[in-house]
């Protein structure tokens, strides 16, 4: 599909405090988009294919996309991504092959920028290059944060967090609180790394407590405050 651009990604959209649109400037984001051809998506649609050239960069519009990194006899689920995300920079501006691949998860729209033209606009405008090495400092911070969950914390903890983080980047503030919208409770286990029978425990054990609301891919944080106090207070 190649008609005109959406506006900016704003607060509506998402809380997105961490996207590229956010570090960026709204000046950086329309440019890029004038470089592009504005494309639709469908769910599963696989968007970039890790081991394949990496020949362009994606600006998500709309809708949800997630990151997979292969694995023995599974992919990994690294991590979803909304509405003012920049994906696929890095194997563009190092001229390296696709290291994860990136599936739609949710119907949407992307604009697609050649790689070649993302390169001279990172050349012509070296002041993006803070914007880029700050989203790629805070995927390599939640990468690490991951592990050490995995490794480190119990599932219930690793639920919350999971919920506090999604809550953070992909929901929006509405009269009940925080909701995140377009994810299951598979997609919930399959970034802990946990069973969803232990996961589905977990959701029931906060809901009693008041902390969360759960519906059919929709989780609602009252008050994402009292979710992490009482966390920490688990914790102790």
């Amino acid at each position: 599909m190649l008609d005109g651009h959406a506006a900016v990604p704003g607060p509506g959209d998402a809380l997105a405090r961490d996207t590229f649109v956010n570090k960026a400037e709204s000046r950086v984001w329309g440019e890029l988009l004038e470089l592009g051809a504005r494309r639709s998506f469908d769910r599963n649609d696989m968007l970039i294919v890790a081991g394949t050239p990496s020949d362009h960069v994606l600006l998500i519009e709309h809708g949800l996309v997630k990151v997979l990194l292969p694995g023995e006899g599974r992919d990994l689920v690294v991590g979803f991504y909304g509405p003012g995300e920049l994906m696929g920079e890095q194997g563009v501006l190092f001229s390296e092959a696709r290291s994860a691949t990136v599936v739609a998860h949710t119907p949407g729209t992307a604009t697609r920028v050649p790689g070649h033209l993302f390169r001279h606009y990172v050349e012509r405008n070296p002041a993006v290059l803070g914007a880029l090495y700050g989203i790629l400092r805070e995927r390599l911070r939640k990468a690490d944060q991951r592990q050490q969950s995995l490794v480190g914390q119990d599932v219930p903890t690793r639920v919350a967090r999971q919920l506090l983080a999604w809550s953070e980047t992909l929901g929006t503030r509405t009269a009940d609180g925080v909701t995140i919208s377009g994810l299951s409770r598979k997609d919930l286990a399959q970034c802990i790394g946990a069973g969803e029978t232990t996961v589905d425990a977990v959701l029931k054990d906060l809901t009693a407590h008041g902390l969360v609301r759960t519906h059919w891919r929709k989780y609602v944080l009252p008050s994402p405050r009292r979710l992490l106090d009482h966390i920490t207070n688990q914790a102790k």
